[in-house]
This record gives C-alpha cells, structure tokens and sequence, in this order.
C-alpha cells in the first residue's frame, strides 16, 4: 500500500537516471541542513541541526502552525539531540578546550534544554552545582524521568564516584539519585527512568563488575576478573526485564563478532545470543526512548541494516524498505503512539533526504534535504566491490566511478581509524572525486572494524610496510588489471589514519602514485603513542590497544619498529608532490604530526605544500573549512593527474 502513496517522489529517483552533474564544491562542503531530525512525543514539533545563513544552528518547526524558530550553535559542536516532552528539547554539545595539565585539547560536552515555548530559552543543566567534581562529560544524557521530566545524567562528585543526577530543565535544580563508585562507566535505567543495574570496570583491579538494585542496596551478579579493558557493555534493558550486553568472545573463531546478548538479572548469566552475525560485527544498539527498552540493532554490510526486535517497527521498517527500492531507509524517530516517524533515506547515487511517515493515514511527505539541492541531483554510484590481495584474501571496498570510458585518474582513499570502515550511501568526498572525473576506490582493508575481530586484529603490527598497506597497494593494482585506473594519474589521499596511509604509500611504495595527500595524518608513529600515553596514562587500555595496534604487541619495549614505519622518518623516500591539511585545535591527531612531516619533506627536498587552517578540529566541522580542503584538493589533483 505504500507503493502507491510515495509515487508522488519517485521523480525525485528517477533524477538519477538523467545525466550526471558536477555540483560546485560548496555544496559538497556544506554542513547538513538537517541533522538529527527528531520528532516531539505528540508529533507537533520537529526539531533538527541545520546550516541557518552560513553557521550551525538548532531549529524547531512547529507542523502544525508551520512556524519556525532557530537557536545559534556555532560556538559549539553539537551531538545529540532528543525532547523531555513536547515543550523542552534536549542538546548535547562540546566545545574544545586547553585544560592545564592536559596535554593538548580536549573536548569538554555539557548538557542544555531548550524551552521552545519561551523564545528558545537555554539552560545548561548541573551548571555550578556544588556536589561535583571537575567533568569532561556531563552532556551524557542517558534518559527523562516520564513523571518529573527530570533530565538523567551521570557526572563525578566531588568524592570522585560517577553517580546519577537528576536535574530540572526549566531550573537549575538537581538532585543525587543514585551513588556509584569511581569505577562505574555505565547505568541502566527501566521505562520510569530508575537506576537498576550499574557497569563498573576497574583498570587497576582488572575487573568488571555488574551490579543490580535490590531495594536500597547493590548487589553483584557479574564479576570478570583479569581484564584490563571492558570485556562487556551494558547497553539497555529487555522487555523481559533482563540486560542486553554487547561483547566480541575473541577465544572463539565461530563468535569473534561483536554481538548483542541477554544477560540475566539475577544470575548474570548470558542467556541468549540476540543479535550474532555470521560475518559482520553488531553496528549500533536502537533503544525505544519512550520506555529505555533495547527495541533493535543496526549492522553494517553493504549497507546500514537495520534489526528490530520489536515487531511494529520491525513491520514498518520492511515496508518502507519495500517502498523505496534500492535506498537505505532508517526510522529515526517516533511520536510516542507511533503514529508518525521520521525516515532518512539516501543511496549509492543520492545524498540523505528526511520525510514524515503517517502510519495511521500510510503517507509519506518529504521533510527537506540533509544537503540542499544536492539532494535532487544524480551521482555517480558508489559501488560495493572485493578485490583479490596478494595472498588471496578477498577485501572488500567500494568504488565509484565517473562518466565515460576508462581507464580514469584514480584517487586511493583509505578511511580513518583505522578500527572503523567505508559504509555504503553518500560520502561527500568520494561522491566530489567521481564528479570532477576521478575513479575513487576506498578499501576496507585488514585492520578495519565491522568485520569481526580477526580481520581488524590481523592489521597489528602492519602499518605501513606491512598487510594494511599491502590490501591499499592491491587495491590499486585491482583497478588497473581491470581497466578502471591510470597507473599514470594515481593519487593516494586520506584523513587521520587514511592520511598515515596516504604518506606511508608515498614513502614505502613511491612508484605507485604520482601525489599524496594527508589529512590530519599520525606521521611519527613513536610521538604519536606517546601522545596517548601522556593523555590516558601508561596503565589505560587505550594506551595499550594503540601500542599493540601500530607495533603488533602491546607490551613493546623499544620504537624501532614504529620508528621503521613512520613517514616523517622515512621522507628521504618520498619523490612525488605532498599536500599537508591539517586542523590548528585537532585534539585527536596533533597539528606537530604534520609540521614534522613538513620539515622531513623539506629537508629531502619534497615538492611540499602545508595548509594549517585556524580552529580547525580533526574533522574539519565548518563548512569554510571544508569549502578550503575541497578546493585546495580539487587544484592539487588537477595540477598532478591531469594531462
């Protein structure tokens, strides 16, 4: 039945068959015009992040009355958004700051409601309350309390325990409900916003506790001994009242994906496996936030996938799926009676578009685009491909190409990370490389999460000279055997890791690419583990995840190995032209990596251009940012690739 009521918008897929465009680069750098569109519990009002005249901004439409209002948020970065009720909506948001003692920046959220029945009116929440401690994270929200509306956030005492507070979003008030202990990480709350379970890991015990109410007092049921990093996540309730859990059981070749299984409340015990893919890691947990219940899970093969457990959205989300063929459809949110949700849907060839789902009247109208006009305009596609490395292994990627005949100028775009990967839909900068004439292929090579624990540990220790770099390398020689690439016009670009990657091919590869481009690029791999161990502490399982991954053991002694491996160490290799990008307040990948980078090149006389662009963090949010990179990239490609 929803074929037949969204035929009104099949023209707008049907853009996709016409011949390809080249959008300016403005539109592939703009900021989404809606981010984050969430439905109030009645369905009156929306709300969403937009891109209001040039600057980030919250706004909220009423659908009813069609008035609109709009908060500026370009001082901050926000991340998360949801409504108390349907006058007060909820923001999380962080900005970047130096703290003394703190090498480097840090992000610091904070929590803020916004009354929409008053102007937009802001209050940041548990602001100057005497009972806490100094927090990094207090724009955790975690959940509404449905009688009160009180706002549920844990935050640090001033005794050092990670407790949970209730705080008033039209007040400044807020109360202690719950007392933790230093080492809680996680609280689990019931559809009436009580505490019932509490995650605590210890890093110098090495345990993991898990503890339930009973009454007044806490009692254990999970203890995992011997673990220096979490060995679980408590992610939510079960409608039968017992705890969804996410963990990888890495001694097991048949269960080393990260899965989604029921834990008992009363013995702590893992009943049943809810949620295991046969190749693919779980992606995201989907709560209900109406009652806090686990209601699905979303995994990442082609595409995002979405699993509802609850049997009305699992229904919905089929149809929908049914009605808009081809596309990725996603339920975003929905009125408390599930009358009405949001949809965003997007595909190989199209940017995200958000619409209004009535389920009791089965109409669909749209909403906006996440990206303007381009969201009316065909691109070319990005397809999901595997590509045969050298020693067999089958590597999965996808590749997009432009109109015409090949073989093309190639663009090499590992992604960041490096435990993350390529999902298919619209990515802005492989979709900008194909409409300005390149083939672009984005390997998921070996080291990449989302395709269980053996592929991502098999990239240990192969940095730059080993079977990361070697799935890149074949990558490309994959294209060229097939006729899509110019071995003549190939440039290898990337950001973070991806940027690492791109000098590292520069450096231990330096006939295969006729330029290089990093974008926030680790580029001295011994500074940069430092720089983790000096922000977390030599005890901190972050320190040691990143030694075991870029040297391939954890308890390395020595940096010959890193040293081997990073760019800036072996410039003297490098012989094709470099562009450097980086952000001046990038708190993850400090600008230094690429001034070293810089003096190493200019020492070997490396064609080297350095772009350092003021207040820019590491992923580059401001669109005159991003206005920049495009443009300096689309210059340096055309001056080196093209004949």
């Amino acid at each position: 039945m929803i074929y037949r009521l969204i035929s009104a918008f099949a023209s707008l897929f049907a853009l996709c068959g016409a011949a390809l465009a080249q959008p300016p680069v403005e539109q592939f750098a703009q900021l989404p015009d809606m981010q984050l569109a969430t439905l109030s519990p009645s369905g009156e009002k929306l709300a969403y992040f937009t891109n209001y005249r040039g600057i980030r901004a919250l706004a909220v439409s009423n659908l009813e009355t069609g008035e609109a209002q709009v908060a500026d948020m370009s001082n901050v970065d926000p991340r998360f958004l949801r409504w108390a009720d349907d006058r007060v909506l909820l923001v999380s948001a962080s900005v970047n700051e130096e703290i003394p003692g703190i090498r480097g920046s840090v992000d610091i959220s904070s929590s803020f409601s916004i009354d929409t029945d008053r102007g937009m009116r802001a209050r940041q929440l548990l602001r100057d309350n005497d009972d806490l401690a100094f927090n990094f994270g207090l724009g955790r929200i975690i959940g509404v309390d449905p009688e009160s509306g009180d706002v549920l956030i844990p935050a640090y005492s001033d005794d050092r325990s990670y407790d949970l507070y209730a705080a008033d979003p039209l007040s400044r008030r807020a109360r202690r409900i719950a007392r933790g202990r230093n080492t809680t990480q996680d609280w689990i709350l019931n559809a009436n916003g009580e505490p019932v379970a509490r995650n605590d890991m210890s890093e110098q015990r090495e345990e993991q506790v898990l503890a339930v109410r009973r009454g007044d007092e806490w009692e254990t049921v999970s203890q995992t001994e011997d673990v220096n990093r979490p060995a679980f996540s408590a992610v939510g309730l079960l409608p039968d009242g017992n705890i969804a859990i996410t963990t990888t059981f890495r001694g097991d070749e048949d269960s080393q994906r990260r899965s989604l299984y029921a834990m008992s409340m009363q013995t702590g015990g893992i009943t049943e496996a809810l949620f295991s893919h046969e190749t693919y890691d779980l992606g995201g947990v989907l709560v209900d936030p109406y009652t806090n219940v686990v209601s699905g899970v979303t995994y990442d093969d082609e595409f995002t996938r979405h699993i509802w457990f609850d049997e009305e959205l699992g229904n919905w989300q089929a149809s929908l799926e049914a009605a808009f063929p081809g596309m990725i459809v996603r339920i975003t949110s929905w009125t408390r009676d599930r009358t009405k949700m949001t949809l965003q849907v997007e595909g190989p060839r199209q940017a995200p578009m958000v619409y209004l789902f009535d389920a009791e009247n089965l109409g669909v109208s749209l909403a906006g685009s996440q990206y303007g006009v381009l969201g009316a305009t065909p691109l070319p596609e990005r397809m999901h491909i595997h590509y045969p490395a050298r020693d067999g292994e089958q590597i999965p990627a996808y590749m997009t190409l432009p109109e015409g005949e090949g073989p093309f100028p190639t663009v090499i775009l590992p992604h960041g990370g490096p435990a993350a990967r390529d999902i298919g839909g619209y990515d802005y900068l492989a979709h900008f490389f194909a409409s300005r004439g390149y083939a672009v292929l984005q390997p998921n090579f070996r080291g990449s999460s989302g395709y269980g624990y053996r592929w991502q540990a098999a990239g240990h220790g192969g940095w730059g000279t080993g079977i990361m770099q070697h799935d890149v390398t074949d990558g490309l020689e994959a294209m060229v055997d097939a006729g899509y690439s110019d071995p003549e016009r190939v440039c290898i670009v990337g950001w973070s890791y991806g940027g690492y990657a791109a000098l590292a091919g520069a450096a231990f590869t330096p006939d295969l690419y006729q330029c290089a481009v990093a974008i926030a690029p680790a580029t001295d791999l011994p500074e940069m583990v430092n720089f983790v161990r000096d922000r977390s502490g030599r005890n901190h399982w972050s320190y040691e995840f990143w030694r075991e991954f870029m040297d391939g053991d954890a308890n390395a002694e020595g940096n010959a190995t890193l040293i081997a491996v990073s760019p800036s160490r072996n410039a003297e290799n490098i012989n094709i032209p470099v562009l450097l990008i980086h952000g001046e307040a990038d708190n993850i990948v400090p600008i230094r990596q690429s001034e070293v980078m810089e003096r190493a090149l200019e020492r070997a006389n490396v064609d080297v251009e350095f772009i350092a662009l003021e207040d820019g963090d590491h992923s580059l949010t401001n669109q005159a940012m991003r206005e920049r990179l495009l443009t300096e990239m689309e210059s340096f490609l055309a001056t080196h690739l093209n004949d």
